[in-house]
């Protein structure tokens, strides 16, 4: 629901609460760190329960208030109980950010195995869409607001061979976001997708590795081809879509749902 009251700027999410998947790390740490500075309360859920805790303490650090969560979001009842826990401990959920992924094996088609599927989609698709039937079950449809982010990729549309599990599971996000947007639009909750580029961190660097040790082409080459695809010529930052992120869940982004918002240093969506 749209409000008109004065808003701190420098605060825009505050007295809210929002919570963060895969946040021990990467592009979820970042988010979670941005949401904190923008005044929300965080919760922070992954498996790492180290790098979530090294997560939490940066936001404390930061001055930010946050509740750290261990959870495998693969198993349905552990959704159920990351957003319980949420509404036990502040009572309420104004924001969830879907951000958790897995890249899966990377394998032809003709090689494909139906455990890689399974378990990249279990991840990538279905742990989204528990977290958000929870949260608008336990908070945000009895509280008339709400705001739902998925975290979808440019992969999903610039494909690459050996990842197909992972594009069409990112894919879905984007029709499944758009579907929800309009189910509960009429509860003041807004659904957006974040699709995003090339993003500078542990996971392309991770992937960058993996290919130059197939190929024996030097990572530092393969980066920089990565980056100059763009028309930025330059990969994005972990903060550029933790900006987008908040901005999305504040109130300067009220008439905004069932978008595709991109954030890929310009890389066109076919």
């Amino acid at each position: 629901m749209y409000s008109c009251g004065v808003v701190d700027p420098a605060r825009p999410l505050a007295g809210q609460v929002a919570l963060v998947t895969g946040a021990s790390g990467g592009i979820g740490r970042v988010i979670a760190q941005h949401h904190a500075a923008a005044g929300a309360a965080v919760v922070l859920v992954a498996r790492r329960a180290a790098a979530l805790a090294e997560t939490a303490r940066l936001v404390r650090d930061a001055g930010g208030e946050c509740l750290v969560h261990v959870a495998d979001i693969s198993v349905e009842d552990a959704c159920i109980e990351a957003v319980a826990a949420t509404v036990t401990r502040f009572g309420r959920l104004d924001v969830l950010v879907n951000n958790a992924a897995v890249p899966g094996t990377d394998e032809l088609v003709v090689d494909a195995t139906v455990e890689n599927w399974r378990s990249t989609w279990t991840t990538n698709v279905l742990a989204p869409m528990v977290l958000s039937r929870e949260a608008l079950r336990q908070a945000m449809i009895p509280a008339a607001r709400g705001n739902i982010q998925m975290l979808s990729s440019a992969a999903a549309k610039n494909v690459l061979q050996r990842k197909a599990h992972y594009a069409t599971a990112k894919l879905a996000l984007i029709p499944f976001a758009q579907t929800l947007a309009k189910e509960v639009g009429p509860h003041g909750v807004r659904v957006n997708t974040l699709v995003i580029g090339t993003v500078r961190g542990e996971l392309v660097e991770a992937w960058v590795a993996r290919r130059a040790g197939e190929s024996g082409d030097d990572p530092e080459a393969l980066l920089a081809q990565l980056a100059s695809a763009s028309p930025l010529q330059r990969l994005v930052e972990p903060a550029e879509v933790a900006d987008m992120s908040v901005w999305l869940a504040s109130d300067g982004a009220s008439a905004i749902t069932g978008q595709n918002i991109n954030v890929t240093a310009g890389t066109e969506m076919r």
